[in-house]
């Protein structure tokens, strides 16, 4: 696609926001989604993301963060804005902690994939929970 020629738009101007540590992950992620067709701001620690969440005039429909984020984990982000936001639908990204721990903790989130996960779960993921924001599935 050349410079001239206007972007695909996103999905009804879905705004997904990503959070990962992990520079390299971060953006490997974000290209993912916003190859799907979303629009995506990636950050690479818990509070600036925080942040930007809680002064967004227009919040992103879906959260996508890793569970080590550095500064928070992904639980604690998830649980401090669903305060805020709270039909934020959110997707818990991890290679560290298990299902079986996640389970156990108070914060739930509403999709949990793997690491290593395959770009279609991923997507897949981001597509369902974009339907359930909508009320739909898919």
């Amino acid at each position: 696609m050349s410079a001239n020629q206007p972007q695909p738009a996103p999905p009804n101007g879905t705004l997904v926001f990503v959070v990962d540590d992990n520079q390299l992950l971060g953006e490997i992620t974000r290209q993912l989604i916003a190859g799907a067709g979303y629009e995506t701001e990636l950050f690479h620690q818990g509070l600036p993301a925080r942040e930007a969440l809680l002064a967004a005039a227009s919040p992103p429909v879906i959260l996508v963060t890793d569970f080590e984020i550095g500064d928070i984990n992904g639980l604690d982000l998830i649980n401090q804005v669903r305060t805020k936001f709270p039909r934020l639908k959110t997707l818990l990204l991890s290679g560290t902690a298990k299902p079986e721990t996640l389970a156990k903790h108070e914060v739930k989130t509403d999709h949990f994939l793997s690491k290593p996960f395959r770009a279609d779960d991923l997507i897949g993921a981001v597509d369902r929970l974009v339907a359930e924001s909508r009320g739909g599935s898919v």
